[in-house]
């Protein structure tokens, strides 16, 4: 018996929402144990065999770990989001003058200088990590927020993503501007930036995750504790004689959640910006 196009069309169907939902759980299953973990007492969570839940719950585990010995991580999460609400701002504002130079105006050079930036996001940070911390110890902002800030707070991709979206912008518009009598700051301020604004809102997700996430570099440059970021208060995070692993895990889990919640309100404008960044090039 010959199966019609519909039935044929409900088949693929399902099995694309198989396949996708197999690999959703693979990508969200880590997350799950380290909730499910975080409810655990000490001796459990590395037990063998490996229990999925808790043999018994343990719900102090959040309170404790806002408490446990001298660790204050109420001031590491403030200081992870003064760093990136300074370090996304500056980004966005640099991004999308040096983007909007690079794809608006005509000039001597223009395409070896853009191909110099690019090639910048081919060198990984820890190949200048000696060198910036040198800069930055030279300049006395050792142990201070610009010290974290200021390295974080351009990257080339930010510039790239940027220069994208302006060049797919119309130069009618922009022309149309000039006309009227707008300067190059009316122009960039009042037509060009508001129309980026979905590029801008993933830029803002893209950098917001990996500022809120960077290890290494809070590791070489802050030794102060009340200096201290999230990621790098966790790695330190440990007792005397042993590792309090249900408080580590639900500071990991409480740390999850400001990204999480960005994700959710700017979803939409993430889809839209990276599918509008790539119409052309």
């Amino acid at each position: 018996m010959q199966i019609g196009y519909r039935s044929r069309r409900r088949i693929a169907r399902i099995v694309l929402y198989i396949i996708m939902l197999s690999i959703g759980f693979v990508f969200i299953f880590p997350f799950i144990m380290m909730v499910l973990s975080s409810f655990k007492f000490n001796k459990d969570v590395l037990a063998v065999p490996v229990k999925i839940f808790p043999v018994a719950w343990n719900w102090g585990s959040y309170k404790s770990a806002f408490t446990y010995a001298d660790y204050d991580f109420a001031l590491y999460f403030i200081n992870s989001f003064i760093v990136v609400i300074f370090a996304v701002g500056i980004c966005i504002i640099l991004s999308a003058t040096a983007g909007y130079g690079f794809a608006k105006y005509k000039f001597r050079g223009n395409g070896i200088l853009f191909a110099v930036v690019l090639s910048t996001i081919m060198i990984p940070f820890e190949a200048i990590l000696v060198p910036l911390f040198l800069l930055v110890r030279s300049m006395s902002l050792q142990n201070t927020y610009a010290g974290l800030i200021i390295p974080q707070a351009l990257t080339a991709f930010g510039v790239f993503m940027m220069r994208q979206f302006f060049y797919s912008m119309p130069d009618e518009l922009i022309e149309s501007a000039r006309m009227d009598g707008a300067n190059e700051y009316v122009v960039f301020m009042r037509i060009s930036f508001p129309i980026a604004r979905t590029a801008v809102l993933a830029l803002i997700i893209f950098h917001a995750q990996f500022v809120w996430n960077m290890l290494v570099w809070p590791l070489i440059v802050i030794s102060k504790p009340d200096m201290r970021t999230l990621p790098q208060a966790i790695a330190l995070f440990s007792g005397v004689y042993y590792t309090p692993y249900p408080e580590q895990l639900a500071i990991s889990v409480v740390a999850c959640l400001p990204l999480l919640i960005l994700y959710l309100f700017l979803s939409k404008y993430f889809v839209q910006g990276i599918a509008m960044t790539g119409l052309k090039g």
